[in-house]
């Protein structure tokens, strides 16, 4: 749970193209609903990591696109606990220009930060791969925004795991979900579908944008 908001860090902020067609229907913000399908928020729902960003934050949002961002953050659960499912979701809402290249500025500077983060390392602790590149997605309820995903390898000094990863934008809101199977976590090897991690941030994109 803890190591995937950490991951978060990578794909918070960006440095990448596309202009694919998203209709601007106003300004809206995102709170994230008390459940979504089988997922119930977890106890850290209430992150101190909500709210308007630091100044260093701040730029670097504004960096990939993102105007006025405030910072949004919370955790869904499915089954048991260490044996269930989690879903971590990470996000901004502001002013979106152009929401595919804010999606793919964030895997682009998630790909230098997670290089970065590797070498600074020197083999110790947290690690996170990208593998391949991102890929459009069009799941079910994703209505008027753009959705990529990829697939990451982490590992936390142990065996890898893998992450699908999804991130969407529209001219308002930007959202990063983690897909992470905690049983396959613990003894390493795949994770979620990619698929399930997809159709998860289109349902929580629905439920939590409303009108600002």
């Amino acid at each position: 749970m803890v190591a995937a908001l950490g991951v978060g860090a990578y794909f918070l902020f960006g440095g990448g193209g596309g202009s694919a067609s998203v209709e601007d229907d106003g300004a809206h913000k995102l709170v994230p609903p008390a459940s979504v399908g089988a997922y119930k928020k977890g106890s850290d729902a209430n992150s101190p990591d909500d709210g308007p960003l630091g100044s260093g934050d701040k730029k670097n949002a504004e960096e990939i696109g993102i105007k006025n961002p405030e910072n949004v953050a919370a955790s869904y659960e499915s089954g048991e606990a260490f044996k269930g499912k989690q879903m971590s979701f990470q996000g901004m809402y502001g002013e979106i220009d152009d929401p595919e290249q804010a999606v793919d500025d964030g895997f682009a500077k998630a790909g230098e930060n997670a290089e970065k983060e590797s070498d600074d390392s020197a083999g110790d602790g947290e690690k996170v791969e990208l593998v391949g590149s991102p890929e459009t997605v069009e799941p079910d309820g994703l209505d008027n925004a753009v959705m990529k995903c990829q697939t990451a390898n982490f590992s936390d000094d142990g065996k890898p795991v893998k992450l699908p990863i999804c991130i969407w934008a529209d001219h308002s809101t930007y959202g990063i979900v983690f897909g992470i199977d905690l049983a396959a976590m613990m003894k390493g090897g795949d994770g979620m579908a990619t698929d399930d991690v997809a159709s998860f941030a289109a349902d929580l994109r629905k439920a939590a944008r409303v009108k600002a």
